[in-house]
């Protein structure tokens, strides 16, 4: 036997089928507008409750579809930094990926190109990455900032991101980034992920299923907000712009002490494709030999199938019925002035003074002063569980209810 031109794919068909065509679709339709990105109307001084933007990232298929894709790696990085009221986990793990001819129909930008031809862009809140477990740094005083940094260290080995030119497959919410004038499609967040680089002769493959997904409404019950299987908890939910009208207007009622941005968090339930790790290409041998460390929850089905010919391991997974997600573990971080004030100028690319576009709307004195007062927005630490073999010897698979990812783990092929 020989070693696989291809160390990591989809299994043949299955990507395809499951994306089936892309619809026709404009940044206009999908967005709200093709001139306006998201909460620039409200730095301009429009109306919050006639924004035609609402979302940072539009469902380009309602509801939000699921779209597979595999290519190499052709530009990654670990934030900073993004817009806080919408990253409760931290900083994106953001990727460039040169897409496989058959996927790039789902990658288009409609607006000034930012990526470039055949290339799609990925991201993940780094806080979604599998992480050791650690004491946490929570404390009322903590900001996001704060936060966010805790969440950029401390993954599982080797998790943080691939390297350049990695193989790699990935399954993701299909959108228009709406926060950006390129109006490009992007599979945002990640929900499933693999990648594979060579070590001596094996082939060593990462993977995870993220278990969450930002819902971009918010609630003033913080409660609620990463209730995942409370489906109710959606009725009384706004979308960013509204929520910070009724924000304001509390303030200036009194019946809050200061301004907060509370977002929702929702579960991911699709399963991916069956996907299968190689032998490296130019080594070869009779037997296959594969060894993984794996880590899932009840309910989640993973199976690593030796295919002797090919030769590979074939990985089905499946999300099935009696998967319970965990509920997101969330809290309040402080976002300070400055900080809002900072960020929105390098989202704009210009000065925003943030606290000054909301003293238009409040004059009384009263309600100035709770405006004044530093805000606060959700936050969480990283996800983490228990730990994985870089390099595993034997077949380990392990339930543990006690972390929330569907599945993570490392996959090892080799010939011998």
């Amino acid at each position: 036997m020989h070693g696989a031109a291809v160390p990591l794919r989809w299994a043949q068909g299955q990507a395809e089928s499951a994306n089936g065509s892309p619809p026709s679709y404009t940044a206009a339709q999908v967005c709200g507008s093709d001139t306006a990105t998201y909460l620039a109307e409200l730095a301009n001084g429009g109306n919050p409750l006639q924004a035609k933007v609402v979302r940072e990232w539009g469902d380009i298929v309602s509801g939000g579809k699921q779209v597979l894709v595999s290519g190499s790696v052709a530009k990654t990085h670990l934030g900073p930094q993004d817009n806080p009221i919408t990253h409760p986990y931290g900083d994106d793990l953001s990727m460039d990926v040169a897409l496989e001819p058959q996927f790039t129909p789902f990658s288009r930008q409609l607006g000034p190109a930012e990526e470039a031809n055949g290339q799609m862009h990925v991201e993940i809140a780094s806080g979604l990455i599998p992480h050791e477990r650690r004491a946490s740094q929570a404390s009322a005083s903590q900001t996001w900032r704060q936060l966010s940094d805790f969440n950029l260290t401390g993954f599982q080995p080797g998790f943080s991101k691939p390297a350049l030119g990695d193989r790699v497959l990935v399954m993701g919410r299909w959108i228009i980034d709406c926060g950006h004038p390129n109006y490009g499609t992007e599979l945002h967040p990640m929900a499933f992920v693999a990648w594979t680089h060579r070590q001596g002769a094996a082939t060593v493959a990462r993977a995870y299923f993220n278990p969450y997904h930002d819902t971009e409404l918010y609630n003033g019950d913080a409660s609620v907000l990463g209730k995942v299987g409370d489906t109710s908890r959606i009725a009384g939910s706004r979308f960013f712009t509204q929520y910070f009208a009724a924000q304001v207007l509390r303030a200036i009622a009194g019946t809050v002490d200061h301004l907060s941005a509370q977002e929702l968090v929702d579960a991911t339930h699709t399963s991916p494709a069956q996907w299968e790790v190689c032998a490296p290409a130019g080594t070869s041998g009779g037997h296959l030999q594969v060894d993984y460390d794996l880590v899932v929850r009840s309910g989640v089905d993973v199976t690593v199938t030796p295919e002797p010919s090919a030769p590979c391991a074939r990985v089905t997974t499946s999300l099935g019925s009696a998967y319970t997600p965990m509920d997101a573990r969330l809290r309040q971080c402080v976002l300070p002035w400055a900080f809002l004030t900072q960020i929105a100028g390098q989202a704009y690319g210009a000065s925003v003074d943030v606290r000054a576009v909301i003293d238009r709307f409040v004059t009384a004195p009263a309600a100035r002063a709770i405006v004044d007062r530093d805000p606060g927005t959700t936050c969480a630490d990283a996800l983490a569980g228990p730990h994985v073999d870089p390099a595993p010897s034997g077949q380990h698979r392990r339930v543990d209810d006690t972390q929330p990812f569907p599945f993570y783990g490392v996959v090892t092929v080799r010939l011998d």
